[in-house]
């Protein structure tokens, strides 16, 4: 097998299991939630008539179905953990740490998604926490689902 098949094999099969999960935890809100599911219905038919079929670019205009997936993400990410290693020497000066290259440090994902300080009631299920102002006031860093840096998921450019 070449290194491109294998790396494309590695590709599907990761991409396959988050997708999947994804989509189901979204339907499983969208069916506990009717007012959200009649907005995203709302809103797939406005586009279906726009643009007469589900194209990129009508779902790209999709803003609201934006907002129920980076939710679903929030409430339930794929990696609840991330495992990275200090390339350099790293000193965090709100708790006195220094942390030396070769580090090993774990990012707590899913903490961070259900932190009360950062997401109010963080087991309601709101796409509304994904509105251009509401994502303004959070660090970029709250919301990590596909993970950060050079080596964030490539899964990242699908949604």
């Amino acid at each position: 097998m070449t290194e491109a098949t294998a790396q494309s094999y590695v590709f599907f099969a990761a991409g396959f299991e988050t997708s999947s999960t994804t989509a189901t935890f979204a339907l499983y809100e969208l069916a506990q939630h009717h007012d959200i599911q009649d907005k995203v219905r709302e809103e797939i038919d406005e586009s279906l008539t726009k643009h007469g079929e589900l194209t990129y670019d009508a779902i790209n205009e999709m803003t609201y179905l934006h907002k129920v997936i980076n939710e679903t993400l929030r409430k339930y990410p794929p990696l609840p953990l991330l495992n990275r290693i200090c390339t350099k020497d790293v000193y965090l000066p709100i708790v006195n740490v220094h942390l030396p290259k070769g580090t090993a440090i774990t990012i707590p994902v899913y903490g961070l998604h259900h932190d009360p300080l950062i997401y109010p009631d963080p087991e309601k299920f709101d796409p509304e926490r994904f509105n251009t102002d509401a994502v303004k006031k959070r660090h970029p860093y709250a919301y990590m689902p596909f993970g950060e840096g050079p080596r964030i998921c490539i899964g990242k450019k699908c949604i």
